[in-house]
């Protein structure tokens, strides 16, 4: 049975009944609307994304203690979005590390109706909820994807790349890892996992490191043969080392 006040915020927020019955089919299954006092996911909820609003629900946890959620837009038409925006793991702890959000399927906002180029405002809205030390992972095999799998493919450092540069964007591309995850025995989707710094010597350490890597990166003989990857990736570089510059100066680190 739905909970008198969710299904009052259904009504209000979705006009169209076959939205309403699809989001009430997943609160019959251990899904739920979480509020901000519910959980942290909470102060996602009716959040802006360009025209369209966030809908959040709460699954729930894995094996492990994550929560499992996911993220529906309600568009500027009035409808629900067919599809989530993604779908993803959140975790908290103790230690830094235990802080994490792994998004498990995710289909860039220039998919749905209205909501193009606005991945960099969705990246930051989930960066708020990773503190210090901890990390985001994302998938990268969805068609969205795709360009960033086939620059990482060619040896591109991962900031740049375009889903590498909306970690750095958000803050949580201080470094990264590029790997398969494995669960439960089954190899999982590639996913590209970027950190946030432990403390400003860690934030400098990696950003000097960052900045050797894309100096080497852009020394080397462009691609001809993938010229406008290259290209890209190039220019993505050229500009994270100008942000990493900045923000040096503006430590007084040179």
């Amino acid at each position: 049975m739905i909970d008198r006040n969710a299904h009052q915020y259904l009504e209000r927020i979705l006009p169209q009944r076959g939205d309403r019955r699809r989001i009430a089919a997943l609160l019959e299954r251990r899904w739920s609307l979480p509020a901000r006092e519910d959980h942290p996911l909470g102060r996602l909820q009716g959040r802006a994304l360009g025209p369209a609003r966030l809908l959040v629900l709460l699954g729930p946890k894995n094996a492990f203690g994550a929560s499992y959620f996911q993220v529906f837009l309600r568009l500027a038409s009035g409808r629900l979005s067919a599809e989530p925006l993604l779908l993803g793991l959140h975790n908290s702890g103790r230690y830094p590390a235990y802080n994490w959000i792994d998004v498990i399927q995710y289909q860039n906002s220039a998919a749905f109706e209205g909501s193009e180029g606005l991945d960099r405002r969705l990246f930051r809205l989930l960066s708020q909820f990773i503190p210090a030390g901890g990390h985001l992972m994302v998938e990268y095999e969805s068609e969205g994807q795709r360009l960033t799998e086939r620059m990482l493919s060619l040896g591109v450092p991962p900031v740049a790349t375009p889903l590498g540069y909306l970690f750095f964007l958000s803050g949580c591309g201080a470094s990264f890892r590029d790997w398969y995850i494995s669960e439960g025995g089954r190899e999982g989707p590639r996913k590209l996992q970027g950190f946030k710094p432990l403390d400003a010597e860690d934030a400098r350490r990696k950003a000097q490191s960052m900045a050797e890597e894309l100096r080497q990166f852009l020394a080397r003989a462009p691609s001809k043969e993938h010229r406008q990857q290259e290209g890209l990736a190039r220019r993505l570089a050229r500009r994270v080392l100008r942000q990493l510059k900045a923000s040096a100066a503006a430590a007084g680190q040179g």
